[in-house]
């Protein structure tokens, strides 16, 4: 009966496409082994079932590779909704994201072996027609942007993401361009850098003397039979059969939206692929650089592009050679996520399982469900007991060394982008009174007790964490064993909560103060002298302007929203200019508020009114300067 059923099952899901991936390898497709794991159908699909109901998903896919064989390839969902087209696996075509910069790594390593690139020599060396600054005396090697360690702000508004090709700027143009901010010495801090990967693809363009997206397909693609692979944008008419649309839930359904544009950094994000495709180079990897009979890198390259190159602590998950370490239930994973706004990736390599897991979403909200894919399966297959840890007795006395908000170094230092850390990018500490701390911010919060020397496991599950000493012997800095790409360090006093939130807060209802004072004062102001009328004039303008400034920006910010990456707006742009006003009026303020007192004819309580007025407008002034948002400021 039970093979009855099984039969019944399969022949429904032939109908329905639902099995149209596995005819991608027809020599695996009959023994349905899958490789040793027990009902692996019935365990994707119930997984995917979850996810698809959960997190609104329009369509995914999945592929296991496993001992040098893809034992499994399915797609889920529809390709496009509006032409009715099921996604299947070995055609539908998904934005990978950041899983791209697996491929401009696989590059970088075959260049090194080849002799056209050192990981150790200054990457200036490699670049034609611009120069990295020299903002520290310690150059930046390929061994930095292998490890997200070459110490540069981020930065993404205006270009990283744009829909029309016509925009976007050659490989070359855009990295000339956009040099970010060199804010750490390289080597210092793991920080997420899109434009150092960019910049390694360029360095592979220049040393090859092929255009990027070219020697992708020459050396990669096509060796490995990844006919449906690309990293050109918008997709080459042959593939653009197989398209997933990427779609957003807007008025109640879902509204399919435009091709996504990362072409101007194309190296550390642009590539579509199938989940057959993507099977083909985990295969690669697990075999150390070898797919059949071809070969794409030596062993000692490949086994050299796994191996840890850069730990933040010893004790946590490092960074390979572009690849990065992530451990469940023991086991030692290498890979890389991949998120766009409409599509989330994630593949993972068990190199001593053997075992290589690839899934994408296409879906607004599958940033979470593509990580919990991977833990899923370790949990079902590979389980292992949570161990139980007690508290030390004492930690109550050290607790409060570690307590404070820290900030991830990938954030922006030098344009307005620095503005987007004033309500998030922060992980609070503080002690709990019970031995642990409590660790939240930008995650959900979470009790992590001590297990070692300035290290943490969370009380109920496996993640850890470490913090960092300065020279002083003082806590300094945090890492988490998920993100060996990105470290944090003790946020600056000025972006704690009471300068960012508390205090601009209290100058909001100051400023607000300044017209219902006007309301009840109205009828005396015809009998004003000229300089009590200057000093009311001066500060409802200054509160006029602030207000309107900081409500103008907010409704442009929720207007635009994610369109803010593909270019700033002229309303943007010209809104800025309220805060050069606002400093000028603001002088006014001070100046009227000097005279108050040296005229000493209104009442006390007006006088520490009209002051109050005046520290607003500097505190706010002093406020859009830290954080970039002054007019000549702007770019």
């Amino acid at each position: 009966m039970k093979q009855i059923l099984k039969a019944v099952c399969a022949v429904v899901l032939i109908m329905f496409g639902g099995l149209g991936a596995l005819q991608a390898q027809e020599p695996e497709k009959a023994a349905q082994s899958f490789g040793g794991y027990k009902d692996l159908d019935v365990f994707v699909d119930t997984m995917v079932a979850t996810q698809r109901s959960l997190l609104d998903i329009s369509a995914m896919t999945v592929s296991i590779v496993k001992d040098g064989k893809l034992i499994f390839s399915k797609a889920y969902g529809t390709q496009d909704i509006d032409r009715h087209i099921p996604a299947t696996a070995d055609k539908s075509t998904f934005r990978i994201g950041s899983t791209s910069k697996l491929f401009t790594w696989t590059a970088v390593m075959q260049q090194v072996e080849r002799g056209n690139l050192d990981l150790d020599t200054d990457v200036n060396k490699y670049l034609k027609t611009f120069q990295i600054p020299a903002t520290f005396k310690e150059p930046i090697t390929l061994r930095h942007i292998l490890t997200h360690t070459a110490g540069f702000e981020d930065g993404a508004l205006g270009y990283l993401i744009n829909y029309d090709p016509k925009t976007s700027l050659p490989l070359q143009a855009a990295m000339a361009k956009y040099i970010p901010k060199r804010v750490n010495k390289p080597g210092a801090y793991s920080s997420y850098s899109n434009y150092a990967v960019a910049l390694a693809g360029l360095i592979v363009q220049n040393v090859s003397g092929v255009p990027f997206a070219d020697y992708i397909r020459q050396n990669i693609f096509a060796p490995l039979g990844m006919n449906h692979s690309t990293f050109r944008e918008p997709l080459p008419d042959a593939l653009m059969g197989g398209r997933t649309v990427g779609y957003a839930r807007k008025m109640g359904g879902e509204e399919a939206q435009p091709f996504e544009i990362i072409s101007s950094f194309a190296p550390a994000g642009s590539m579509s692929s199938t989940a057959d495709d993507m099977a083909k180079f985990m295969i690669m990897h697990l075999n150390n650089g070898r797919f059949g009979d071809v070969r794409l890198l030596k062993e000692a390259t490949a086994k050299q592009m796994h191996s840890v190159l850069f730990q933040a602590d010893k004790r946590l998950p490092g960074m390979a050679h572009g690849f990065y370490e992530e451990y469940l239930n023991g086991h030692r994973l290498i890979g890389h996520g991949g998120d766009t706004m409409q599509f989330h990736t994630n593949l993972m390599l068990d190199e001593a399982e053997h075992l290589g897991i690839f899934v994408s979403y296409a879906t607004e909200t599958g940033r979470h469900g593509r990580d919990q894919f991977i833990k899923s399966f370790y949990d079902h297959y590979y389980p292992m007991p949570l161990k139980q840890i007690t508290p030390p007795a004492d930690f109550n006395s050290r607790a409060e060394a570690y307590a404070g908000e820290y900030k991830f170094w990938r954030r922006n230092f030098s344009t307005i982008e620095k503005a987007g850390g004033i309500l998030g990018g922060s992980v609070t500490v503080a002690p709990t009174g019970k031995n642990t701390l409590m660790i939240g911010g930008v995650f959900e919060p979470r009790q992590y007790v001590e297990v070692g020397k300035d290290l943490f496991r969370q009380v109920d599950g496996t993640r850890t964490l470490a913090f960092g000493r300065n020279a002083d012997g003082k806590v300094q800095d945090l890492y988490f064993d998920f993100l060996p790409f990105m470290a944090l360090s003790r946020a600056p006093a000025f972006e704690g909560k009471l300068f960012t939130l508390v205090l601009p807060l209290v100058c909001i209802l100051i400023l607000l103060s300044v017209f219902t004072g006007w309301i009840y004062r109205r009828k005396d102001y015809r009998a004003m002298d000229g300089t009590d009328r200057m000093a009311i004039r001066f500060s409802m303008a200054a509160a006029g302007v602030n207000l309107l400034y900081l409500i103008a920006l907010g409704v442009i910010v929720a207007s635009y929203g994610e369109t803010l990456y593909e270019g700033i707006p002229t309303i943007f742009a010209v809104n800025q200019t309220l805060t050069l006003v606002a400093v000028l009026m603001m002088l006014g303020v001070v100046w009227c508020a000097v005279r108050v007192w040296r005229r000493g004819r209104w009442t006390m309580g007006r006088r520490i009114h009209y002051s109050l007025v005046a520290l607003a407008a500097v505190y706010l002034s002093l406020f859009y300067y830290y954080w970039n948002m002054l007019g000549w400021q702007y770019f």
